[in-house]
């Protein structure tokens, strides 16, 4: 009897030792998909598949079990399916490669993009941009403004002032924080380009591409920034 007692207490600890949840602790990280054309993003966990339009409302259906496949998996729901084949996939924009080719079907409409490890939405616009176009002018002779996506980061040149700060992408949606600017006195066209480019950075910016491959993010009164990627 004492060397069940003494078993019995030994089972007790380790069983304090141990995780409340054990299978939450290996529950693997959420799946992320994207498209540009246009713009969408697809978050599957555990529970559910997650659909968010750069316009409309975000859809959120429970997670079924995938059904799976030679060279990938298939979560089908009534209203949303995602197949996911591992063949590698560029999204078009940038020079960036996922794992993931994705195709996902929303209500009969088929959207197609990139999955796998890094595919958020924000890795859409990293690196650096040379600016084309502010509101529909070509920049100053002499002045290339431009700018440069880093994680959160925003940064970049007017053509006259460098400026830096945070920044949000969202539902195909560029979002910036209070940008701070260095203080060169810049005068006539350099100016206006400044003004313009600033003023636009300061609102919530709706990004697309145009048929050239180019970033456009368009403001109020569809005054855009047009973006060609440099690197």
């Amino acid at each position: 009897m004492r060397v069940s007692a003494v078993s019995a207490a030994g089972l007790l600890a380790l069983a304090a030792c141990m995780p409340a949840d054990a299978s939450a602790q290996g529950a693997a990280p959420p799946y992320h998909a994207l498209g540009t054309q246009p713009f969408w993003s697809v978050t599957i966990d555990g529970q559910t598949i997650r659909y968010e339009p750069a316009n409309g409302t975000t859809m959120t259906v429970p997670s079924p079990q995938p059904i799976i496949g030679f060279n990938g998996e298939r979560y089908e729901t009534r209203r949303l399916t995602v197949d996911i084949t591992h063949v590698k996939c560029s999204d078009g924009m940038s020079d960036r490669t996922y794992r993931d080719t994705v195709v996902l079907t929303v209500d009969g409409r088929k959207l197609r993009g990139c999955g796998g490890e890094g595919a958020t939405p924000a890795t859409l616009l990293e690196g650096e941009w040379a600016i084309q176009s502010i509101a529909g002018r070509r920049p100053a002779p002499g002045t290339p403004p431009m700018v440069r996506f880093q994680g959160t980061q925003i940064n970049g040149s007017t053509g006259c002032n460098n400026f830096g700060g945070g920044f949000r992408f969202e539902r195909g949606h560029l979002t910036t924080g209070a940008l701070i600017t260095t203080r060169r006195a810049c005068i006539g066209p350099a100016n206006a380009q400044e003004q313009n480019l600033l003023k636009l950075l300061g609102q919530r910016l709706s990004v697309s591409r145009n048929r050239s491959g180019r970033l456009v993010m368009t403001g109020r009164g569809g005054q855009a920034v047009v973006l060609a990627r440099v690197r």
